[in-house]
């Protein structure tokens, strides 16, 4: 019998992320584009909401990277987990004052180990003065 192996299934960048009853995760203030006078720029709070699947019981390791531009690595968190009965679970990470060093396209990478990491994208956008 194959191993199945726990995949991300879906990132997003918002505002606020907390749990609500029954597993559930609310969202609130979703964006993919941030606005900034001058860089580097510090945005003073976002959360990242994401979703593993995998088999019920399935146990691994959460490794989240966000890359500026420049493929630097500008924040980078790690945990692990264990799938619930169901086999997916939804979690959260915020990140308070994050300094993005310049205009453009950033990543947002969740990479569990076994598969190909999942990206999700946000942009910095000069705002004209």
């Amino acid at each position: 019998s194959r191993r199945c192996m726990a995949d991300c299934d879906w990132i997003i960048l918002c505002d606020y992320a907390f749990p609500a009853m029954h597993g559930k995760l609310c969202m609130i203030g979703v964006f993919d584009v941030i606005l900034a006078t001058k860089s580097p720029a510090k945005h003073p709070r976002l959360a990242i909401g994401f979703s593993v699947i995998g088999e019920p019981g399935e146990t691994g390791t959460i490794k989240l990277e966000i890359i500026a531009p420049t493929a630097k690595v500008i924040a980078e968190a790690e945990a692990n987990f264990t799938l619930p009965d169901a086999g997916s679970a939804q979690a959260h990470l915020e990140i308070p004052n994050l300094v993005l060093p310049e205009f453009g396209r950033y990543a947002i990478q969740i990479d569990l180990g076994d598969n190909l990491p999942k990206v999700a994208w946000f942009t910095l956008k000069q705002l004209s003065a």
